[in-house]
């Protein structure tokens, strides 16, 4: 396994050689190698050091009937560098920040467009859209500006909970997310984001 490290080693040099480049195509494709890498070492420690017995190789179905997962999708999102969001004016230089890219990338209407048909009740992400509304160089612009892209799981609630106990919930469960009501459907639907 040793050697395996000292591989993952150079492939992270050579990944942070191609971003320096900005090097597209190097970049996925050290990408995929990496992952190669640390797979190929998942399994052989799995091999040696885990019994079979203990691997769960099928995720567990909830049996909360309160939430469930109804879709996922992939978004693009601001990276956030700052801790607390009421100290000082980092949040207006990120919203201005936000909003300067999402103009340069041509994405700006068709992020308020979005974001109109839902109203946000609650959350801790401040800059994102659905990467499928986008066309492919607005995509590459925001990439360019240093937005990321994650999967977005979308839960839905019973309809027996009021709202301050879906937030509750929301707060305890999840890391990243945005609690909104559909304007359309006046469905209260939950963004957990995957990063």
């Amino acid at each position: 396994m040793n050697y395996q490290i000292d591989d993952l080693r150079e492939a992270v040099e050579s990944l942070n050689e191609a971003l320096y480049r900005d090097d597209p195509e190097e970049v996925d494709m050290v990408v995929r190698v990496i992952k190669n890498i640390a797979t190929n070492i998942k399994n052989e420690y799995w091999t040696q050091h885990v019994n079979e017995d203990e691997i769960v190789i099928q995720p567990v179905q909830s049996k909360n009937k309160d939430y469930k997962t109804i879709n996922t999708i992939e978004f693009l999102y601001k990276p956030m560098h700052f801790v607390n969001i009421y100290e000082g004016n980092d949040i207006e230089l990120f919203s201005r920040d936000r909003t300067e890219e999402l103009m340069e990338s041509g994405a700006i209407e068709i992020h308020n467009e979005f974001w109109q048909t839902h109203e946000i009740v609650y959350g801790n992400v401040f800059g994102s859209l659905p990467i499928e509304l986008v066309p492919n160089d607005g995509i590459a612009k925001l990439l360019k500006c240093g937005w990321k892209k994650t999967n977005v799981d979308i839960i839905e609630f019973s309809k027996h909970l009021s709202l301050s106990e879906i937030r509750e919930l929301a707060e305890r469960k999840y890391r990243h997310y945005i609690l909104l009501k559909e304007i359309a459907t006046q469905s209260v639907l939950l963004l957990r984001y995957n990063f």
